[in-house]
């Protein structure tokens, strides 16, 4: 998806000035974190103005009341080429699983002490890019993770997770800047 419109910029509502962050834009929503656990998936439609910020067209509680989900939620796709409904012809869901065998992408991301810690935004050789909680992101080694399968186990405890916290903003592993991520 070629967005990056909304990624990465603040979230505003009509009586509050900080409802969080746009961390995934698909066709018809933005996927917004928020402080501690809080994720809403907002509807474009709803997007009232945009520049330094998104300001949603609505108060706060309204938000919270339509649009609050569990941030342990799969989070939405967009159209990208490793979406099984944009690829041409019908693709079934085993073919793309067995065409993308190995891919952590979007996979919602614990410890060993089931603590959940947030969802991969970016996988590459050697490392995960996982956005967490309170706008946290961690760039976590891949020999860090014991398991894989609905979510990414890793071998440690939440306390262990903060020595591979990096500044959200910080370039990516690949060196690249963290906007790519909303272009993908």
């Amino acid at each position: 998806m070629a967005s990056g419109k909304y990624f990465n910029k603040g979230v505003k509502a009509l009586d509050a000035p900080h409802v969080g962050h746009v961390v995934r834009e698909t066709d018809d929503k933005i996927v917004v974190f928020g402080g501690g656990d809080d994720r809403y998936d907002i509807p474009k439609s709803e997007i009232k103005f945009t520049s330094g910020n998104v300001l949603i067209d609505l108060p706060f509680h309204e938000i919270v009341r339509k649009y609050k989900v569990s941030r342990a939620e799969p989070l939405p796709t967009g159209k990208t080429v490793a979406d099984p409904w944009t690829l041409p012809g019908n693709v079934d869901l085993a073919s793309y699983e067995r065409q993308y065998p190995k891919s952590l992408f979007n996979k919602g991301v614990r410890t060993q002490d089931e603590e959940h810690v947030g969802h991969v935004m970016k996988e590459t050789d050697d490392k995960i890019v996982v956005w967490g909680h309170y706008e946290w992101r961690f760039d976590v080694p891949k020999s860090k993770i014991v398991a894989a399968g609905r979510n990414v186990i890793l071998g440690m405890d939440y306390k262990d997770i903060f020595q591979y916290k990096v500044d959200r903003d910080a370039p990516l592993p690949t060196g690249e800047p963290v906007e790519k991520l909303g272009e993908e």
